[in-house]
C-alpha cells in the first residue's frame, strides 16, 4: 500500500510527460470556423428576411392593384348615370277633317263649271257623327241646282244590294254606284218635279264619298228650276272619286244604313 502510494505519482509523470500541449492553432482554427458559421446564417437570415419583405410587398401590391382595379370598376360603375328607360313617342295624330274644309273642297272642284255659288252649309264632324257633310247651290244662269256632298267611313267591296245596272267594280279595288234623274220622294207623287243624278264611290281604304246634285235649290219643298241638274252622274263621279276628300274617324257601334232602292248617303 505504501509502495503504491509512493509509486503513483511517478507513474502519473512518466504517463503524461510525453504529450504534447494543446495547439493553439486549433483553437484559433475553431473559433474562425465559428464566426464563418456565424456570418452565413446571418446572410441567410438575411436574405430569407429580404425575400419574405419583397414577398409581402408583392402580395400587398398585387392586393392593392387588384383591388384597386376593382375598385376602379366600381366607381366607374357607380359613376355611371343609369339607363334612361327608352320613352315610346306616339305620332302626331292627324287632326279630323272638319265640315267646312270639306265644304272648302265642293267649292274647289265645282269652281271650274263656272256656276255661281251661293247658299254654302256645313255640318257633321262631332265625335258621334262618324261624317262630314257640304252643300253649294249653283246658278250657272240655266236655274238654281243644289249639289251636296257627304263623306264618311263605310266600306264595300262589291255590288251586293244595289240598284241593277247602277254598280261597278273598278280595277283598284273601288265601287261606283251611280243613278241618273231618279224623282225625288216618288212615292210621295214626286212633288215639284224634283230629279237627281246621284253617285257613291267606294274607295278601297274604306272611305264613302256620296254626291247628289239636284234640278232644285232644294231636296224637297221647292219646285225644279231648271230641266236637269247641273252635273250628269258622270261628271259626279269625276268629282267623287278626287283624292280631296276626307272621311272622319268611323263611330264605333253606329249601324250602317241598308241601301234599298236608290242609295242615299247616311243622313
Amino acid at each position: 500500500m505504501n509502495n503504491l502510494n509512493d509509486t503513483l505519482p511517478d507513474l502519473m509523470r512518466r504517463a503524461t510527460e510525453d504529450l504534447e500541449p494543446e495547439s493553439t492553432d486549433l483553437v484559433e482554427r475553431g473559433m474562425r470556423r465559428g464566426a464563418v458559421l456565424r456570418r452565413r446564417r446571418t446572410a441567410l437570415l438575411s436574405v430569407s428576411g429580404a425575400a419574405a419583405v419583397l414577398a409581402t410587398a408583392g402580395i400587398i401590391v398585387g392586393g392593392s392593384t387588384l383591388f384597386a382595379g376593382a375598385g376602379g370598376d366600381t366607381s366607374v360603375a357607380g359613376t355611371t348615370n343609369p339607363p334612361t328607360p327608352m320613352t315610346s313617342v306616339k305620332p302626331t295624330p292627324i287632326p279630323a277633317v272638319t265640315p267646312q274644309e270639306t265644304l272648302a273642297t265642293l267649292k274647289k272642284l265645282v269652281a271650274p263649271s263656272g256656276a255661281k255659288i251661293t247658299r254654302p252649309e256645313a255640318r257633321g264632324g262631332g265625335v258621334k257623327d262618324g261624317f262630314v257633310a257640304a252643300s253649294v247651290v249653283l246658278d250657272d244662269g240655266k236655274g238654281l241646282s243644289l249639289i251636296d256632298v257627304l263623306v264618311e267611313q263605310k266600306p264595300k267591296t262589291n255590288c251586293t244590294d244595289t240598284p241593277t245596272g247602277s254598280c261597278t267594280v273598278r280595277a283598284d279595288g273601288s265601287v261606283v254606284v251611280s243613278l241618273s234623274e231618279s224623282p225625288e220622294y216618288p212615292r210621295d207623287g214626286n212633288p215639284g218635279g224634283v230629279i237627281s243624278n246621284y253617285v257613291t264611290v267606294y274607295r278601297a281604304d274604306g272611305t264613302a264619298v256620296h254626291m247628289t246634285n239636284y234640278n232644285a235649290p232644294l231636296e224637297k219643298n221647292a219646285g225644279q228650276t231648271r230641266p236637269k241638274p247641273v252635273y250628269s252622274a258622270a261628271a259626279l263621279v269625276q268629282l267623287a272619286v278626287s283624292k280631296l276628300w276626307e272621311a272622319p274617324p268611323a263611330v264605333a257601334g253606329k249601324p250602317q244604313p241598308t241601301d234599298t232602292g236608290k242609295v242615299k248617303p247616311t243622313k
